[in-house]
């Protein structure tokens, strides 16, 4: 592996360069590009990886500038083999806005769960890569929801990585995994894969859990009349959402109530866990002065902020969603994955009787099977997957 200070010696000679006043080689930084990497301990760290190191690299905010961001990169017990380690990278669910709510800062929402889940892909001698995303834990704020600068970030933590351990350690070949938040920036990160993440990686394909696919239609009971008692984990989710379309968007303030607003300089302060035992039994309505669908050009909006590819997949994914889920809606993402598969998209989807929390431990054999045969160039069935979706719609009717 080369060493900590020989991947930073670039960094440092121009700041040392600018400094004194001499003049820096021009060298266009890059997405992906690694600026600093440290060994990490957490008692989150997952029990199967053998070493973890918190990198530091260059990928894209929202508006395409340029920012940093962070990541944790844990590794499998033994001597890479040849080829080097396949990569898992791990898009995590909903932790909140704030910088401390980074993973690499506080650790998951749910860490026993979290590291049961990728344990299973370390056991198996996959390296893991898991992006905080950009505005969690650096400058700059993080825009909840907004899928493709999540994707861009994680594919970019693979860059990182393999710049970190070259020498062989990394193999290309990397899948996109990913929960809930995660999921859809997982599914977003392999369709955008064969055009961003460059000619020198292998991308094989995505497996996600609690996929949000219609995140549009929360916009149908942002109104003032919408008095519903809520669970605050709900709440919590609209706040983030409306802090993160305010900054693409700020003629949203328009429609916001004082209360609304209030509430979301709280989620700017707060995790997941601590805003949703504050917000319990609130209701969305007390936000809005006036529905956020009258706000102009509304639509066109949120399908830019919000919305999942829907064609154009080059790699298999499987989707797996517990028919309980209240958080996303069961049907919404068997509806998107019966979709994919009619306009020939090389698509798989799992149910399990979970509700949105359970997804990922009684999906976890699922997945991993899926994982490993994907990088192992294993076949797959599209009639076979459409079959089964035909029967998971019947069931549903």
């Amino acid at each position: 592996m080369t060493s900590i200070v020989s991947r930073t010696r670039p960094l440092l000679a121009a700041v040392a360069a600018t400094l004194l006043g001499l003049p820096v080689a021009a060298q266009a930084a890059e997405p992906g590009d690694l600026l600093s990497a440290a060994p990490y301990r957490a008692e989150w760290v997952p029990s199967k990886a053998a070493q973890a190191y918190l990198l530091r690299y260059l990928t894209p905010d929202h508006s395409g500038r340029l920012a940093r961001g962070t990541g944790l990169l844990y590794l499998p017990a033994g001597t890479a083999p040849a080829g080097g380690w396949p990569v898992v990278s791990w898009a995590h669910g909903t932790q909140g806005i704030a910088n401390h709510c980074a993973p690499s800062v506080s650790g998951p929402t749910h860490p026993e769960r979290d590291g049961r889940f990728l344990d299973h892909f370390l056991g198996q001698g996959y390296a893991v890569v898991a992006a905080d995303y950009q505005g969690l834990g650096t400058p700059g704020q993080h825009t909840y929801l907004h899928v493709r600068t999540a994707a861009r970030n994680s594919i970019d933590m693979v860059k990182a990585s393999h710049q970190f351990l070259d020498g062989g350690r990394l193999s290309p070949r990397w899948v996109s995994v990913g929960y809930s938040q995660g999921a859809s920036a997982a599914l977003s990160a392999g369709h955008l894969a064969a055009d961003y993440a460059g000619p020198a990686l292998q991308f094989k394909g995505s497996f996600t859990a609690g996929t949000p696919t219609a995140v549009e239609i929360t916009a149908l009971v942002m109104r003032p009349d919408n008095r519903t008692a809520n669970p605050g984990a709900l709440n919590a989710y609209h706040a983030y959402l409306l802090d993160g379309l305010l900054q693409v968007a700020p003629q949203i303030d328009r429609v916001l109530s004082p209360q609304g607003r209030a509430r979301i300089a709280l989620a700017g302060q707060h995790c997941l866990t601590d805003l949703a035992a504050q917000l319990d039994g609130a209701s969305t309505g007390e936000m809005f002065s006036a529905p956020l669908t009258t706000v102009p050009g509304i639509w066109p909006l949120l399908h830019d902020y919000l919305g999942v590819p829907r064609r154009g997949f080059t790699q298999p994914l499987m989707l797996a969603h517990g028919t309980g889920d209240q958080d996303v809606p069961y049907l919404t993402t068997l509806l998107y994955a019966a979709g994919l598969a009619l306009r020939g998209e090389p698509v798989a989807f799992r149910q399990y009787p979970v509700d949105h929390r359970g997804t990922l431990d009684a999906a976890a054999a699922d997945g991993l099977a899926f994982v490993r045969a994907r990088l192992e160039d294993a076949r797959f069935d599209p009639a076979a997957e459409l079959a089964g979706l035909e029967q998971q719609l019947d069931a549903a009717r």
